[in-house]
């Protein structure tokens, strides 16, 4: 605070000594007649800034904005994820023997409230095995829920009468953060997710987030792979990580200057903010007069 006050007493003896000098050298009636062109020098600078600040908000710039106009693009390959050891998938068996049925659903809620992750389905082991009821145990790491379905059904032919398999993720979740409406973890219904589903399901961005730099960070292989997009460029749609997978980040970097208000004393940058559009008044008026 202390080291505030002594900023804020410097800044006035110095503006108080500009003044002067103006006041001494030139006559006061001069500098009233130049005020509307420094009002008018600063409105345009204002403009300026506004309109460069403004200038990576929109989506998707390089599409051209004529009314019937169309531009194609080759859409990256969507390709279906892989199930990994602690994925929990949900797997609904049904048959024409009503008994059975009613009996594999008994056993499907028997084996969710196993579950430790308080997740309705079948944790995929350590070794990428599933334990089914009757069924037994069925690797289905690496496999896709595609895959998965036609093995569990090949196993389920030995003891059900014509069984219908259905597979899907419990836990496809994905998460984003930084500076957007609503940051979070997103479950997601659907295997089929882009980083623009992601960003509409966190309520978009914030008008002070960079577009041009959104970061998405996936696990490959056993490694960490970080990927950035922009989103003025409809390129995006051509990216191989256009399509995300269960426990993808997608992250919003914040532009300098909401991060300035976050990391800086705010009372003194507008202090230095202040003190700096007065000094320009000032030698404004300086430079008019003496022309």
């Amino acid at each position: 605070m202390l080291k505030l006050s002594h900023y804020i007493n410097t800044s006035y003896n110095l503006l108080t000594a500009v003044f002067n000098v103006l006041l001494k050298n030139f006559r006061i009636m001069g500098i009233l007649r130049n005020w509307s062109y420094c009002i008018a020098f600063l409105c345009f600078s204002y403009f300026l800034s506004s309109c460069r600040a403004g200038k990576h908000v929109a989506y998707f710039q390089d599409v051209p904005d004529t009314i019937g106009y169309a531009k194609e693009l080759t859409k990256a390959q969507y390709t279906e994820p892989k199930i990994q050891p602690n994925d929990i998938l949900q797997v609904s068996i049904q048959t024409i023997d009503a008994q059975s049925t009613s009996a594999l659903s008994h056993s499907a809620a028997v084996a969710s409230e196993a579950n430790t992750n308080n997740i309705p389905g079948y944790l995929v082991d350590k070794e990428g095995y599933i334990e089914m009821p009757l069924v037994g145990r069925v690797q289905v790491a690496g496999m896709t829920t595609s895959e998965a379905r036609n093995a569990i059904r090949d196993k389920a032919h030995k003891f059900y009468v014509e069984p219908v398999v259905n597979v899907k993720y419990a836990n496809f979740t994905i998460t984003v953060l930084g500076d957007v409406s609503q940051p979070g973890k997103k479950v997601i219904n659907n295997e089929k997710v882009s980083v623009i589903d992601a960003i509409g399901l966190a309520g978009d961005l914030s008008p002070t987030g960079r577009r041009e730099n959104v970061m998405l960070i996936h696990e490959e292989g056993g490694k960490q792979v970080f990927v950035r997009f922009n989103l003025n460029s409809s390129a995006i749609f051509q990216s191989p990580y256009f399509y995300l997978h269960p426990g993808d980040i997608v992250y919003v970097e914040p532009n300098k200057a909401k991060s300035r208000t976050v990391t800086t004393d705010t009372s003194k940058d507008r202090y230095i903010t202040l003190t700096a559009s007065l000094l320009s008044i000032a030698i404004a008026m300086l430079s008019l007069l003496r022309n």
